[in-house]
């Protein structure tokens, strides 16, 4: 046990955390902003693949901000970032002129989604450490979990609301939704290619998307393909331990009573600014592709 309260502790983590992200976010030429828990590990796969095939770089590793950029110039230096340590300043109209000149990719997901597969993070993947951080109640219901603190979908749909507006008044940004990435993945990453300046042929593309697939992504983590933590189990017995865990579309449903599951929904559907497409339509959001 600790001898530092923990209020200190958290305190000084964040104030750590943060003075990284924002060196970062001052020398990157890209943002690609999420909520945890947004499919992010597979986007950062995705272009990790693309830019591996195009220039010839190896492929046992995936983007972590300048290390694809140090080994060749012609990539950009590439944050991903929850951005916690940077609203503030992007919403600002200084610090709005300061990020001018960067590019910023907003990937989405239904909030419901996000909530769930983060209540199996944070009980199953994360450690004692970022528990801590966070205040989590490993031995909270599922449906509790979902449904309050920082975490639920509270926090979720107040970082979206938050993030929305503050990424549109970008001048290079696009606002890019999971189900839709999910669904026609080689068409969707076009909009995001074109905002990187990125060169690659259809094909490549076309061999990115089939080698991230869920299926083979999950292959690749039980085999530690990439030694890396972000794309390794925690317990390889525990399918719910995975970071490629299911990435279901609606996912949330299968886990919840049909009276959970309106609750879930009236939530987003009241708290949620109608712009990103998860509100009024969230009892018809779209089902997994075949």
């Amino acid at each position: 046990m600790s001898l530092v309260p923990r209020a200190v502790r958290v305190g000084a983590a964040h104030a750590l955390r943060g003075h990284r992200e924002r060196s970062k976010a001052r020398r990157c030429d890209v943002m690609v902003l999420s909520r945890a828990k947004s499919g992010r590990t597979w986007l950062r796969a995705m272009l990790s693949r693309l830019y591996q095939q195009h220039y010839g770089l190896p492929e046992a590793q995936l983007i972590e901000f300048d290390n694809f950029h140090r080994q060749c110039e012609a990539v950009p230096r590439i944050l991903f970032t929850h951005g916690f340590y940077l609203r503030d300043l992007l919403a600002s109209d200084a610090g709005r002129r300061r990020f001018a000149d960067k590019k910023a990719l907003f990937l989405v997901r239904h909030p419901c989604d996000v909530a769930v597969s983060e209540y199996f993070q944070s009980t199953r993947r994360a450690s004692e450490h970022k528990r801590d951080l966070y205040g989590v109640d490993e031995g909270a219901a599922m449906f509790d979990f979902v449904m309050g603190g920082a975490l639920g979908l509270p926090g979720i749909l107040e970082y979206l609301n938050a993030w929305t507006p503050v990424v549109s008044a970008l001048p290079q940004a696009r606002i890019l939704r999971y189900e839709d990435l999910r669904a026609r993945p080689a068409e969707m990453l076009a909009p995001a290619l074109e905002l990187l300046g990125a060169p690659f042929s259809e094909q490549t593309v076309d061999e990115a998307v089939a080698f991230t697939s869920f299926d083979n992504l999950k292959e690749l983590e039980r085999t530690d393909f990439y030694k890396n933590s972000r794309l390794k189990p925690k317990d390889p017995s525990d399918p719910d331990s995975f970071k490629v865990r299911r990435g279901k579309v609606g996912g949330y449903r299968d886990y919840f009573t049909p009276e959970q599951v309106r609750a879930m929904e009236e939530l987003v559907r009241t708290r949620l600014a109608p712009s990103l497409g998860y509100g009024h339509d969230v009892a018809t959001a779209p089902v997994e592709p075949s």
